[in-house]
Parts: structure tokens; C-alpha cells; sequence
């Protein structure tokens, strides 16, 4: 019973002396601690241990909630033998830490709903790139069979139509990687290799793929040689990606008769890159938001597309440490877009490799896709280069062959019913006599996840479909020269 209530403890609870003298301590608390027999029990441990702690909810004469810190501490003297307890009001500190770890578990739960969204959205970014790039790879076989049949062979008419389907396929095969891309470098998914890059290279390998395109078009594309090699800390795949984007969004707002120049220069402690065109220009309220999705201010709207290209170039310059800028003096004035990369140091230069004109005659390659359309085409094709071909429809099978036949080079897609590609590789370089065995994935997933997962699981290389079959044919004669060379000498 309570038998003395100073000023403190009024103001805190609100009840004056007079009304609280002779009742129950236990009024103070809520219903839940006097259910509990809170109150019994601090009392017990302070007769117990000499003082109890608590930190708790009580409440006032007008059912307000005070969160207070508590000291019960029994007393024994002649005059009294009883307990004090001691109340502090912490409400205010109270709230604020609830607050904050409300706060903090609001920003946890909205962080974990982000990231299962953006796995969700990786993971539909993976599926609809295979889907989309099935029906290419089809259309970019059945073309590449074209020119190389006799009855079609050196027909202009035939090439000209299938370099027209070959670069439709590269861009709308780059749309989609694009895409992918962009989604993985927003989840933090895509992981750079950093190597030293002679952007001047790289700049004269796309100019010498783009210019077809622009002479067809009557647009002059020049690339400015550098006296010297300037080299960046870059990863050469992302660093095509990048410039590739850059040429060919100036290409497309370059009118006939325009001009397209590349340059490359040292910037202090950067390396830089110009993408420069006579083109349609941008205007200057526009220009910071060029590299944003779906802004491509001051151009043919209808033309300019979702802006993909360059948005995703900016993210991938910045993954590098460097930066990205657009420069326009207006609409008809031409537009030049530079790339900042860090400078590189030192450089190794790469080996020269002699490539055979035709890289893969007389090498016996084996084939596995459960996909007969486009395995047909892709034999054909393999056959029309005078190599050897035999193709099964899954793994089980290959396998078995390997027990029949000499194999040089097996090419393998990843997705397949049963045993996948990773198992057929795997169980492939543990068969005996398959030491020198060249093996290619080739499948629709192009993450760097993917390419790391079959170089680990035992294949020499990794390419993306819809395949680029001059692509394929110069990997086969990295792979197969030296001794496709040897057994050419031997014959």
C-alpha cells in the first residue's frame, strides 16, 4: 500500500497524494503487468537482491501511457519496513527510439521488398532474353547459310540482304543485352574486369563494323588515329558496349552527307573519347538529361527510342570511375558525346594470331541442342566451312558418342532437358583421351555470371545467342588453330 507520494511522482502520474495514499501500487500499472503480477514480483527480487530494475509502461490517473525506469529497494528500520520505489520518466526518450527503429525497420522492409523486386526483375530480364533471342538466333543461322551455298554464293543481291539481316540481328540482339544490362548494374549484379584497354583500338574495331551502315547511308565515318596507344583501366567488354552505344545513337541522328569523327586524347589523368556528328544537335535545355531514359530531348521522338543505349553507357562509365557528357550548340548544329576514363599506366600488348580462311575445315565438332531448327541451320552452316558434324539432342547422348567417335570441339547450349550443359562438360573432361577437347558454350544467358559459370565448369569459351557466326568461326580458330595447323602440315 502506498504510504508516502512526493511532487514528482504527481506530476509524472497525476494523481495528488490524497487520492493515491492506502491503494495499491499496482495502480500504476497497466493491466497486462497487474495480470501478470509485475508489481508482487519487483518487490520479491528487491527483498531478494537488494534492489530490482525495470524499464516499463505504466499508466496515469487520465489513461495516458508513460514509459518510465524503475528502482524498488526494500527498507527495514524502526520507524518503517517496507520498500521505496524510485520512478524516472524516459517517454520522450522512449518515442524517440521507437520511432527510430520503426524508421529503421520501414527502411529494412522497403529494402528487402526492392531487392526481391529487382531479383524478380533480373530474373524476367533473364527469361525474356532467352525467349527473344531463340527466334534471332534462327533468323541469323538461316541468313548465314545464304551466301555460302552454290547456288547463292557471290550473288550481290544475297549478300546485301543478309548483311541487312545480320545487322538487324546484332541490334536488336545489343536492345536486349542492353536491357539485361541496365537491370544488373541498377541491383549491383554486374561485376567489371579491369584490364588495360586501348580505347583507339576499340574505337577503330567498332568504326571498321559501323561502316558499312554509314556509307550506305551516306554518312562519312573517320577515325582519328592517335600517334600513340592511350590505354584505360576498363573492361574491354563493357568499354565496346559503351562506345558501340555512343557511334551508333550519333549514326542515327546524323543525316546523308553528314560526318561522324572519332577521337581519342590524354586528359590529365584520364583517357578521352569524342563522338563527334554533323547531326541534328540537341537543345541546350535538354543536354542533362540526354543520358537519362527515355529523354532524348530535342531529337525526332519517334526516332529516338527509349534511350536505353545511353543511359545504361553513363552507368557503365561511372562503374569505371570516369564520366560522360553531351555537348550540342543547338538543334542543327551537330552534337559530340566524350567519354572520361582513368588512364592506365602500363600496357601489355596482345598477340597476334594468324586466322586461317577457314578455320574449322576438317575439325570434327559435335553438336548438342535440343532445338532441331535451329541446330539444323547451325550444322549446315558448320558443314558449309568443311568441318565434320554430328549433333545430338541432349546430353545423355553426347556423352555416349564421346565413347564412339574422335570429337575436336564440342559446342553446347547451356539449357537443356536432363543433364544441362555445366553436367555434359563436367562428365566430358573426366572421360579418358579427352585431354585436348575444345569446348564452346553457347547459350542466351550473356551475364557475366553466366560466361564465369561455364569457363568454371569447364568450357574454353562462352558465347551469347542469337551467335554471331564469324564471331564463332574466329573463337573455333583461337581454339583449333595450332592443331587444326598441325594436322593441316601432317596431311
Amino acid at each position: 500500500m502506498i504510504v508516502s507520494w512526493n511532487a514528482g511522482v504527481e506530476r509524472i502520474f497525476g494523481f495528488a497524494e490524497k487520492e493515491v495514499l492506502g491503494r495499491n501500487i499496482a495502480l500504476i500499472y497497466g493491466p497486462e503487468d497487474r495480470q501478470a503480477g509485475v508489481p508482487a514480483q519487483e518487490r520479491e527480487i528487491a527483498a531478494r537482491d537488494g534492489r530490482a530494475d525495470d524499464e516499463r509502461w505504466h499508466v496515469t490517473r487520465d489513461e495516458r501511457r508513460v514509459y518510465c525506469s524503475g528502482i524498488v529497494t526494500p527498507i527495514s528500520d524502526p520507524s518503517f519496513t517496507g520498500f521505496a520505489k524510485i520512478a524516472r520518466d524516459l517517454t520522450e526518450r522512449k518515442q524517440r527510439e521507437d520511432a527510430n527503429r520503426d524508421a529503421l525497420a520501414h527502411e529494412q522492409a522497403e529494402h528487402q521488398r526492392e531487392t526481391v523486386s529487382n531479383q524478380l526483375k533480373d530474373d524476367f530480364m533473364v527469361v525474356l532474353a532467352h525467349e527473344l533471342k531463340h527466334p534471332l538466333n534462327l533468323i541469323g543461322m538461316k541468313a548465314e547459310i545464304l551466301p555460302r551455298l552454290p547456288q547463292t554464293r557471290g550473288i550481290d543481291v544475297v549478300q546485301e540482304t543478309v548483311e541487312v539481316i545480320r545487322r538487324a540481328v546484332r541490334s536488336q540482339a545489343r536492345i536486349i543485352d542492353d536491357l539485361h544490362n541496365l537491370s544488373r548494374v541498377r541491383t549491383g549484379k554486374l561485376a567489371l574486369n579491369i584490364v588495360s584497354v586501348d580505347i583507339g583500338a576499340v574505337l577503330a574495331r567498332i568504326a571498321d563494323v559501323c561502316e558499312p551502315d554509314a556509307s550506305q547511308r551516306g554518312i562519312a565515318l573517320v577515325t582519328h588515329e592517335p600517334p600513340e596507344a592511350f590505354l584505360a583501366l576498363a573492361d574491354l567488354v563493357r568499354c565496346e558496349q559503351v562506345f558501340w552505344n555512343l557511334v551508333t545513337n550519333v549514326l542515327k541522328f546524323t543525316n546523308c552527307d553528314g560526318r561522324v569523327e572519332l577521337r581519342v586524347t590524354r586528359d590529365g589523368a584520364m583517357v578521352r573519347a569524342d563522338v563527334e556528328d554533323t547531326g541534328q544537335g540537341i537543345e541546350p535545355s535538354v543536354l542533362p538529361h540526354i543520358f537519362d531514359m527515355y529523354r532524348q530531348g530535342g531529337r525526332n521522338a519517334l526516332a529516338s527510342g527509349l534511350g536505353i543505349g545511353l543511359s545504361l553507357a553513363k552507368q557503365l562509365v561511372e562503374m569505371h570511375g570516369g564520366r560522360i557528357a553531351a555537348r550540342s550548340d543547338g538543334i542543327g548544329q551537330g552534337a559530340t558525346l566524350s567519354v572520361w576514363l582513368p588512364a592506365a599506366r602500363r600496357h601489355e600488348a596482345a598477340e597476334d594470331r594468324h586466322t586461317r580462311a577457314r578455320p574449322v575445315a576438317g575439325a570434327r565438332v559435335l553438336l548438342v541442342d535440343n532445338d532441331a531448327g535451329a541446330t539444323a541451320s547451325f550444322a549446315a552452316l558448320l558443314e558449309l566451312e568443311q568441318a565434320s558434324v554430328h549433333v545430338e539432342p541432349n546430353a545423355e547422348q553426347a556423352l555416349e558418342w564421346f565413347g564412339k567417335e574422335p570429337v575436336d570441339v564440342l559446342i553446347s547450349d547451356i539449357r537443356q532437358p536432363g543433364m544441362d550443359g555445366y553436367g555434359l562438360i563436367r562428365r566430358a573432361r573426366a572421360l579418358p583421351g579427352l585431354t585436348a577437347l575444345k569446348a564452346v558454350a553457347v547459350t542466351a544467358y550473356a551475364r557475366d555470371d553466366d560466361r564465369r559459370a561455364a569457363l568454371d565448369a569447364g568450357y574454353d569459351a562462352h558465347l551469347s545467342k542469337p551467335v554471331d557466326f564469324p564471331e564463332l568461326l574466329h573463337t573455333l580458330d583461337v581454339l583449333l588453330g595450332a592443331s587444326m595447323h598441325e594436322r593441316d602440315v601432317s596431311k
